[in-house]
């Protein structure tokens, strides 16, 4: 997982350009409302530094240990909830097989997500290409084509949580719960499962009614 995230990420950087990703970034965080907006004298710091950061060799190679890092420590966050998920619906579970079920469910999207990813950037122009959106993946399986994230962001996150990825992730943490678990009926993991995904979408969307303007 941190090696396909690295080979994305580095990928997408070169394809876009450092400057037009962290003056994208920068321009959208000086449009945030107060009191999330930067001063006016840090603006064009953070616009300097950013750009010097995703140009230098050893912050590239620092990035290696810090997603590394980040993504152990989110499936583990992730691992506890899930615990704590099938624990509330009556099941058996520990820690270890939750972490495990989670990378299980993990490495298959995160995969095809990088994968196709890396293919897409490089059919596209880099102009059609979002700086913020277009980080994680290329991939658009989901709902989210129907709806222009310029216009309608909270309508566009809502869509992008029902695709074709969305769901063989769904179906991979229900197996995974499933037949990973000491004590993990069908009814749990999907319970769990689908609980935790409503949940993680209703997040996500909050944190776009927020800051609307990063998708636009």
């Amino acid at each position: 997982m941190t090696v396909l995230s690295l080979v994305y990420t580095f990928a997408f950087t070169q394809r876009l350009t450092p400057e037009r990703i962290v003056n994208y970034r920068v321009d959208k965080a000086a449009e945030l409302p107060p009191p999330f907006t930067p001063p006016p004298d840090r603006i064009e710091a953070l616009r300097t530094q950013g750009i010097e950061q995703l140009k230098n060799p050893i912050q590239r190679i620092g990035t290696v240990v810090t997603t590394f890092v980040a993504v152990f420590c989110f499936t583990a966050l992730l691992a506890a909830l899930y615990l704590v998920g099938v624990l509330v619906f009556g099941g058996r579970i520990n820690f270890w097989q939750s972490l495990s079920i989670m990378f299980y469910a993990a490495v298959p999207i995160i995969a095809i997500q990088k994968l196709l990813g890396l293919v897409l950037l490089y059919l596209k122009a880099p102009d059609d290409i979002h700086p913020i959106l277009g980080q994680e993946t290329l991939v658009q399986d989901n709902l989210g084509v129907l709806f222009s994230p310029a216009d309608h962001p909270v309508i566009f996150v809502l869509a992008t949580s029902i695709g074709i990825l969305s769901f063989y992730s769904l179906w991979l943490k229900y197996t995974g719960l499933r037949n990973g678990g000491t004590k993990v009926s069908s009814g749990t993991a999907w319970g769990v499962a689908i609980l935790l995904w409503i949940l993680g979408t209703l997040a996500i969307t909050g944190l776009t009614a927020l800051f609307p303007s990063f998708i636009s």
